[in-house]
């Protein structure tokens, strides 16, 4: 009878022990069934690929004669071992596959055209390139060879010394590609334009090693340019200047309220500049921006034919006053231009037909 209860005791024992490994097994099932779907669910986000979350499945239990087992793990799947006589199982969906493909779009047609002329823009880009780093070189030889034949030369300028080795394969490179894209500006003249043109193997090789395209690169527009503030201009002179041969300033009035100014106002002549003007016509008024008693005679001449010309005076030969500037006077209220003289006045003939290439020489000088 004891034996009896003893054994009743140790089936119950065994029962409840198989229901604690069981429910554990089946909660540390589930658990990691919800990390994987976890783990899964972040990979497919990141990776763009959508992956179906999986389900814990449940342990399925048997009991024979009191005593519970857990499903035989198979041998396909991995095995995490929680204590004798438990397994756990994962398996992965099949459908769960990441399309690792891309489509790669091949050219198989060329605007022929269009290859042409960027071709022809891209040769003399080339050339121009080609032109640029030969110029550096020879630059660089020269600087090199002054430095390794100067016993002076500081560190510091040696070590500033341009990479000669650079600048030749620099150079070397752009020869080839020149030669390459003459080559292909040659294969393409033999070939009729058009928009869709199968071209030979050969021809296309050299389009995508010299990145050729078939058609003009669309540039970005410009943005909105600087806005430019109002332009300072010079402030305007009441006269033009002129220089003579030995480079005397000669001043010829505009109009005549510019003559006015340029007569009186001490801000644009001197009292003991020279005053010239044609006798007995409207015209300009000049001054030679001298001080000397003894005026250089071409310097009259050249202040004599400025003021015939500038004036109203019809005829072959005119006659023009020369005096100190000190000596000329506004009258009260007389009208724009007209003056007074009131100190010694010589008068200097001009030959207007002589005094021709002396004017086109004072005007180059304008």
């Amino acid at each position: 009878m004891v034996a009896i209860i003893d054994a009743k005791k140790k089936s119950n024992l065994v029962f409840l022990l198989a229901m604690i490994n069981a429910l554990l097994t089946q909660r540390l099932v589930a658990s990691f069934a919800i990390r994987r779907t976890s783990s899964l669910a972040a990979r497919s986000v990141s990776d763009n690929v959508s992956v179906p979350p999986t389900r814990p499945k449940k342990s399925s239990l048997s009991s024979s004669n009191g005593a519970f087992s857990a499903p035989a793990c198979s041998a396909s799947r991995k095995k995490l071992g929680f204590g004798r006589g438990t397994c756990l199982s994962m398996s992965t969906d099949a459908s769960q596959k990441e399309d690792t493909d891309t489509d790669t779009d091949v050219k198989t047609t060329y605007d022929v055209g269009g290859l042409k002329k960027e071709t022809q823009r891209l040769t003399l880009r080339c050339i121009k390139k080609v032109g640029k780093a030969s110029q550096r070189l020879s630059k660089g030889n020269e600087i090199a060879e002054e430095l390794r034949t100067d016993p002076d030369a500081t560190d510091a300028q040696l070590q500033a010394c341009p990479d000669i080795r650079s600048m030749e394969e620099s150079l070397e490179e752009l020869r080839d590609r020149l030669r390459k894209l003459n080559s292909l500006e040659e294969k393409l003249q033999s070939i009729k334009n058009g928009k869709k043109v199968v071209l030979e193997d050969d021809i296309v090789a050299l389009v995508l090693e010299l990145e050729v395209p078939d058609a003009p690169l669309t540039r970005q527009p410009r943005g909105p340019g600087k806005k430019k503030g109002p332009k300072k201009e010079a402030p305007r002179m009441p006269y033009f200047k002129y220089y003579s041969e030995n480079k005397t300033e000669i001043r010829v009035g505009r109009r005549s309220e510019d003559n006015d100014e340029l007569s009186c106002n001490p801000k644009h002549r001197d009292g003991p500049d020279w005053w010239m003007h044609a006798s007995g016509c409207p015209g300009s008024h000049i001054i030679i921006r001298c001080h000397d008693s003894q005026l250089d005679k071409d310097v009259i001449k050249d202040a004599a034919a400025l003021a015939a010309r500038q004036s109203k005076c019809q005829g072959s030969t005119i006659k023009v006053s020369l005096t100190r500037c000190r000596d000329v006077k506004k009258p009260t209220g007389a009208k724009p231009g007209l003056v007074s003289l009131t100190g010694k006045v010589q008068t200097v003939s001009v030959n207007m037909k002589e005094a021709e290439k002396r004017l086109q020489r004072l005007d180059d000088t304008k």
